[in-house]
């Protein structure tokens, strides 16, 4: 949801691993996002926005870090909407059985392996406070994604296992304090709810959230870059 969260010890590891991965959809969204505002600077109503953010939650009693980014339009001051991606950053561990057809590339039956995760949200915004620098809003999210173990075989070589799409939905309430023209901070709290999970893992995964992030606004930067 429009969460953010911080609670990343490795914040330079983060940055290399999870944004520069999906760099070009960056890229591919600042351009889109950018043209839109192009066609639509005479309408103040219409705003684009880009935030980078994560969630730190719970799957099962283990407690979970996903990271992402996501973009999308403020219309009329009071409605945001978007899209994004996310990606479970946090190392979940669990010991499978294997399936019939893997046991021959394991030395045992049974294998540590790792939870990956990754999904696409879409969202609605609603700003229900607004007194600059200050808002704040309730976002709703839902997100189709996969899922997928991962465990190590007898030759050192990543295999995956148990991959099932999921379906989850967030709700909660976020704040955001706009530090500069175009540069925000956000910080929220919700709930998630896993709609269709993958049977396969074993522990729970819907869960609170708690969350904080950075907003860009791309419309303010080119604004001022026509000004200048």
């Amino acid at each position: 949801m429009g969460f953010y969260s911080t609670f990343s010890p490795e914040p330079l590891k983060f940055i290399s691993s999870h944004y520069f991965c999906p760099m070009p959809r960056l890229l591919l969204l600042l351009f889109l996002l950018s043209t839109l505002h192009c066609k639509a600077q005479e309408k103040e109503s219409v705003q684009p926005f880009l935030v980078f953010d994560s969630y730190y939650s719970f799957i099962g009693n283990k407690s979970a870090d996903v990271w992402g980014f996501k973009a999308g339009v403020e219309w009329n001051k009071q409605w945001r909407f978007g899209f994004g991606y996310n990606k479970l950053s946090s190392d979940i561990i669990e010991y499978k059985k294997l399936p019939a057809e893997e046991i021959s590339y394991a030395k045992n039956d049974t294998v540590k392996a790792q939870l990956f995760l990754t999904y696409y949200p879409v969202m609605a915004e609603y700003i229900f406070y607004r007194k600059d620098p200050w808002q704040l809003s309730t976002p709703i999210h839902l997100g189709y994604g996969n899922s997928y173990f991962q465990y190590f075989d007898k030759n050192d070589s990543g295999r995956k296992i148990f991959k099932h799409g999921i379906l989850a939905s967030q709700i909660g309430i976020n704040a955001q304090y706009k530090v500069l023209k175009w540069f925000g901070v956000a910080a929220g709290f919700g709930y998630r709810i896993m709609l269709a999970n993958n049977p396969d893992i074993d522990t729970r995964m819907s869960s609170p959230v708690f969350a904080v992030g950075i907003k860009v606004f791309p419309g303010e930067i080119i604004r001022s870059i026509r000004e200048d």
